[in-house]
């Protein structure tokens, strides 16, 4: 208990000292009527980072803030809106719309998270974007985070984790041409860990073993050196986001970035499959060409790589990935990526193949405001995860839906109202069978009366192992301006094992986030959850963010 302790003075002591620096917000975006027509009303922002369609637009008078718009579309500036009874907009007035809460730091979404955040989407994500930062300039930015989970099992056990998050990037030091990234994590586990007794030959027997121990995770640690405005050199860990779905690289990436073409090359290793760290045994070099291309409607970026990864120094695997992301379209945004096998044994002679072995697509289409439709189809090996805290259902969930096909959709058909989901269905493979999921969620947000937001969900699962429906419900609503936030949710799982044994759960969620400052944040998410045999079990997470 005295880890436990200390952990919560430091807990203390930060929400002491940096709400000292706080600087207050008032929680509202203003902007200004610019041009009035018969149908619609046109506001001018500074930008519309954090307004959504279907949001209410407010004037101020003698101190209260009265609801005037609705958001009905919205450009990068301005939004398009329609009144409210029999408001009359002036133009060049001035108006406010609520800040959306700021979404959770990723790091603390993919800890909390029930469906696993891979370090390689991350990458993807950060693709899609567009070109990496460049230029002179100097810039510094960073996060550091403390979380810790807690949870008894159904003997009374108390596990709990503590994990110190720290993340920075520094761009262009003291205007050098040195940059550097990190990204890690340690960990404190007090917890029972899986044990195989191997002591008799005869049988096996799967025990576990109360252990405290620390855990380093280091997701990117690298030094930059821009040679020219376009060629680079980099040492240490770090997904390229030219080769996002081949993973993290330990060693040396060089690299030129022109307008359109860019090119480079690797030597190093890869991470090691089960710890994640350093493991030069599973050396590993490499060669690729890109192109990109930058438009006013989007952007387009196209690579081609060789790679020849070892164990042990002998040849494991050698193969040719492919990579493309396209958002030219207007309201369609494409991603892909595959992998072919060049090499194989036979007869325990090498020889050159060509095999698909991995590939990753992603196509997001818009064709209304207020309608997205989503299709992707999963069959990636390489997928290295952030760890989360995870029960046993959560554990399953992730397992049978992240590969295979899947089609999602979300639509808005009036303000406030949003309905959206996604089908799943994983082909039969020679090792695991095939498999159906669903999912779909009906909300409505600011109420009248209690201005709070109100979800329901359900969740179908369906695989050779396990049959059953999660059934569940949710109501949330802000406060303070945006600043605090509150959900509170109810979760009903029913599974079925081939074995005729159910499983039977029933949960409620508390969630309380609060934005103490600009740059401060804390969230507490305490969860109460009864099984099939009554057994009454909880799990607390908590995170304190500072981001500099």
């Amino acid at each position: 208990m005295s880890f436990i302790r200390k952990f919560l003075f430091i807990i203390s002591l930060m929400l002491l000292v940096f709400s000292l620096y706080g600087q207050n917000s008032d929680g509202f975006i203003t902007g200004k009527i610019s041009y009035i027509s018969a149908q619609n009303v046109y506001v001018q922002f500074t930008n519309t980072h954090g307004i959504e369609i279907g949001d209410t637009i407010f004037s101020l008078k003698v101190d209260t803030y009265q609801p005037i718009l609705i958001v009905k579309s919205k450009s990068s500036i301005s939004c398009i809106a329609t009144i409210i009874d029999t408001y009359k907009p002036v133009v060049s007035s001035q108006v406010f719309v609520r800040k959306r809460v700021e979404p959770v730091p990723t790091e603390v979404a993919a800890q909390k998270s029930k469906q696993g955040i891979a370090l390689n989407d991350q990458a993807i994500n950060y693709a899609k974007k567009g070109k990496p930062q460049s230029g002179v300039g100097s810039s510094f930015s960073g996060r550091v985070s403390l979380s810790g989970y807690m949870n008894n099992t159904s003997d009374t056990t108390i596990n709990s984790t503590f994990r110190l998050n720290f993340s920075l990037n520094a761009h262009h030091i003291a205007n050098t041409g040195l940059s550097a990234e990190v990204d890690l994590s340690l960990t404190n586990r007090n917890t029972y860990r899986p044990y195989v007794n191997l002591s008799s030959l005869d049988s096996m027997k799967l025990v576990s073993y109360p252990q405290t121990f620390n855990d380093v995770r280091i997701f990117n640690l690298s030094l930059k050196y821009d040679i020219t405005k376009t060629a680079s050199v980099l040492f240490g860990r770090r997904i390229n986001t030219n080769l996002a779905n081949i993973g993290a690289i330990d060693g040396l990436q060089v690299e030129n970035i022109g307008k359109n073409i860019s090119f480079g090359a690797v030597v190093g290793s890869r991470p090691d499959l089960y710890t994640y760290a350093i493991n030069p045994t599973l050396f590993q070099y490499g060669a690729y060409i890109g192109h990109q291309l930058t438009e006013k409607t989007g952007s387009m970026q196209t690579s081609l790589a060789f790679f020849n990864q070892t164990n042990n120094f002998i040849t494991d695997r050698r193969f040719m990935y492919i990579q493309h992301s396209n958002s030219l379209l207007k309201n369609v945004d494409f991603f892909g990526s595959a992998e072919v096998d060049l090499y194989a044994l036979q007869n325990n002679q090498p020889v050159t193949t060509f095999n698909l072995t991995g590939a990753y697509v992603s196509l997001r289409w818009s064709p209304f405001n207020n309608l997205s439709l989503g299709l992707s189809y999963d069959a990636r090996k390489n997928i290295y995860y952030y760890e989360t805290y995870k029960n046993y259902v959560d554990s399953l969930l992730d397992k049978e839906t992240r590969q295979g096909l899947k089609f999602q959709v979300n639509y808005q058909p009036f303000s406030h109202l949003s309905w959206g989901g996604t089908a799943g269905y994983r082909f039969a493979t020679p090792t695991a069978s095939q498999s159906l999921n669903g999912y779909s969620y009906l909300t409505y947000s600011q109420i009248p009366w209690i201005d709070a937001s109100i979800s329901i969900n359900a969740t179908a699962l369906k695989t050779t192992y396990v049959t059953g429906m999660i059934y569940g419900a949710s109501l949330s609503r802000d406060f303070f301006k945006g600043r605090f936030y509150a959900e509170l949710s109810y979760q009903n799982v029913n599974y079925t094992f081939p074995t005729s044994t159910q499983l039977l759960e029933n949960s409620v969620d508390l969630n309380l986030s609060w934005r103490i400052t600009q740059k401060l944040f804390f969230s507490v998410d305490a969860e109460a959850m009864k099984d099939t045999n009554s057994n009454l079990q909880g799990r607390l997470f908590f995170n304190l963010t500072q981001r500099f």
